[in-house]
């Protein structure tokens, strides 16, 4: 259908297909494959989102927070996966932190840029990941802290309340390079030490994305290789993550993360920039699998991020506005 197009459609092409349950109809999804739906911002505050449950990817594209869940990033070194993480965290600082103990912890166990940031987890000095096991303990336990308000509003109005009803903004934990993370943690436990072992931060993990949603706490898992099952990423995360981002795919990689009925309508011959994507998000919008162009920031990337963690952190009020809209 798309080599046909022609005259006034020259630009289009046929980007989606999908197929009735019954198999009783197909509809094609019609796009102008032309156009840059990118978003470029030359400072910080032009990447101010909508509001703290939407994170904008591209025009046109969010991922919605009351709808989805944890998510899954994979790429390759340079391929702008860490960049179009901080995109999405950038969005959520700005939107300040609120009065039930929003976190955005992220964690470095390369000891590389990002840890050299304010409010960074990454290694002990003995190159150990206590303190990161504790970062975990920390965020599940404001899970706990967050449902306990949900459930007690909830019997208050005698309806279920919704943590962006209650006024709450998200808690994000990055993990990056989650593969390697995983590997410094000893397999089996000590007597001195009997909650540190891998063990304990699989099931601390698995609690958080399973549980996390409803209280509004979100994890973002980095892995440079999308070869997830046999990367060290549980089956059970795997699928749990609803949220999935593929930086400079390929469709080898691609199958790896999703159904390969879903890639059906992308070419294994195309050439991929950084931050160029594969995207779904099970929001009932981004269901299938589709291209898009995480933003170009024009300004320090890593500065904004320290001066932003540091701010949200600080004993201010939580800004949910641009100051523009005040």
């Amino acid at each position: 259908i798309s080599s046909a197009l022609n005259g006034r459609y020259v630009r289009y092409a046929i980007t989606q297909t999908d197929t009735g349950v019954a198999f009783d109809r197909v509809t094609f999804q019609l796009e102008d494959v032309l156009v840059d739906r990118s978003l470029t911002c030359a400072t910080v505050k032009e990447m101010w989102p909508q509001g703290p449950t939407k994170l904008r990817v591209q025009a046109g594209t969010e991922i919605d927070l009351t709808t989805s869940g944890s998510m899954l990033v994979a790429g390759k070194t340079r391929s702008g996966k860490t960049t179009g993480i901080i995109a999405l965290l950038l969005q959520v600082l700005l939107c300040g932190r609120d009065e039930f103990g929003s976190e955005v912890i992220i964690v470095d166990p390369k000891q590389a840029e990002l840890s050299r940031l304010p409010q960074v987890v990454t290694l002990d000095e003995d190159g150990e990941a206590r303190g990161i096991l504790q970062a975990l303990k920390q965020f599940a336990s404001a899970i706990v802290t967050r449902q306990h308000i949900l459930n007690d509003l909830s019997e208050q109005t005698g309806d279920a309340v919704k943590w962006w009803d209650a006024g709450m903004h998200p808690s994000f934990l990055f993990l990056d390079e989650y593969v390697a993370l995983r590997s410094i943690f000893p397999a089996k436990s000590t007597k001195d030490d009997p909650d540190y072992c891998l063990a304990a931060f699989d099931g601390l993990l698995r609690r958080i994305v399973t549980m996390g949603a409803s209280a509004g706490c979100f994890v973002i898992i980095s892995i440079a290789e999308a070869s997830v099952q046999e990367g060290g990423l549980p089956a059970m995360l795997r699928s749990a993550m609803s949220t999935k981002v593929l930086f400079r795919p390929t469709l080898p990689e691609g199958r790896l993360m999703w159904d390969s009925d879903k890639l059906a309508d992308f070419s294994a011959g195309r050439v991929y920039g950084p931050g160029d994507a594969w995207f779904s998000s099970t929001d009932g919008l981004h269901d299938n699998v589709s291209y898009v162009h995480f933003p170009r920031m024009d300004f320090p990337v890593y500065r904004a991020l320290g001066q932003l963690l540091a701010e949200y952190y600080s004993d201010g009020p939580a800004t949910t506005t641009p100051p523009a809209a005040e």
